[in-house]
């Protein structure tokens, strides 16, 4: 079957009549008859058939171009993949990932991204949760990194990572030495510690603060806050100072745990004291190649370091 061929039996097949059929193809009548007559033999079989003043087609010549449009169908599909794969080699990334995430996992994913796609411009977004969940469900980022909870907005999630909290306070913290003995004698945060802290907190929009206030409701807490941030090692920060203790992701203290001076504690299971890391996409757009393997590269990474992130 070449495609001229499918093109005359299925021009005839539209008309219904030989005459029209060459006409609507620019090509002579006897032309059009000599060729059906060619095609027909090769198969052994009619694909048409006359009724009153028309044609219509036989078992043999529908199935002949039910054939003819599957091949056309994976032919186009070919085409369209082998653009795709050229066009995604070279082509532009959006990502969006708040300032956490740029710490903790774009350098090393993005080294390893370009080793995959070395052709690729990856266009950075650096922002906060909220801003990412706006330009996501818009579809104006390919693909944002970002983590629980989440507004009411439409886009779809693909889980990455779950990760728990810990309590962070220095020893020059007046309620060090509190924290200190709970920590050898349960191993965990208690209510009665809470309520004898003060806290350094994220702004209110922020996620690490929406889930230190989820933890603080769970607990029948409410915490004394001595500063606001609206940046997360801006808390650390000052929390090194003794200025009040603060909340911590868990592969944040375990990366930093050598290098600090602060205690981390970790909260009751209970207390539902973590979040979901995501990739976000729109809903009505599908992820490419480059994104797909964007995503893998951050799962990889993850699970290649147990010792920061498990």
């Amino acid at each position: 079957m070449t495609d001229r061929e499918y093109l005359y039996i299925s021009t005839i097949a539209q008309c219904g009549s030989i005459t029209k059929a060459a006409e609507k193809l620019f090509i002579a009548q006897p032309s059009l008859t000599q060729s059906l007559q060619r095609i027909e033999g090769r198969y052994g079989t009619s694909f048409f058939r006359r009724c009153k003043s028309s044609l219509h087609l036989t078992e043999a010549g529908q199935h002949y171009l039910e054939a003819g449009e599957k091949i056309q169908q994976l032919y186009e599909q070919m085409v369209y993949e082998i653009s795709s794969v050229s066009e995604e080699e070279q082509g532009q990334l959006n990502l969006g990932f708040t300032a956490f995430q740029g710490h903790m996992l774009l350098p090393e994913v993005l080294m390893r991204y370009r080793e995959r796609f070395p052709m690729m411009t990856v266009n950075l977004f650096e922002s906060s949760t909220g801003q990412l969940e706006q330009l996501a469900s818009e579809g104006r980022l390919d693909v944002a990194l970002i983590h629980t909870p989440f507004h009411d907005l439409q886009f779809n999630q693909i889980p990455l990572y779950t990760e728990s909290f810990h309590l962070a306070i220095s020893p020059l913290d007046p309620g060090y030495e509190a924290a200190r003995q709970c920590m050898e004698s349960s191993g965990q945060v208690t209510p009665e510690l809470m309520n004898t802290l003060r806290f350094i907190l994220p702004a209110s929009n922020y996620r690490i603060r929406q889930v230190a206030e989820r933890v603080c409701s769970t607990a029948g807490i409410v915490p004394k806050i001595s500063y606001c941030t609206t940046n997360f090692l801006t808390s650390l920060s000052l929390a090194e100072k003794g200025l009040g203790a603060t909340f911590v992701p868990r592969s944040y203290a375990k990366y930093y745990a050598p290098e600090s001076h602060l205690l981390f504690i970790p909260f009751p299971a209970a207390w539902n004291a973590n979040w979901d890391l995501m990739a976000v996409y729109g809903e009505k757009r599908e992820l490419s190649k480059p994104c797909l393997e964007l995503i893998r590269i951050v799962q990889e990474y993850i699970g290649s370091n147990p010792e920061v992130f498990v």
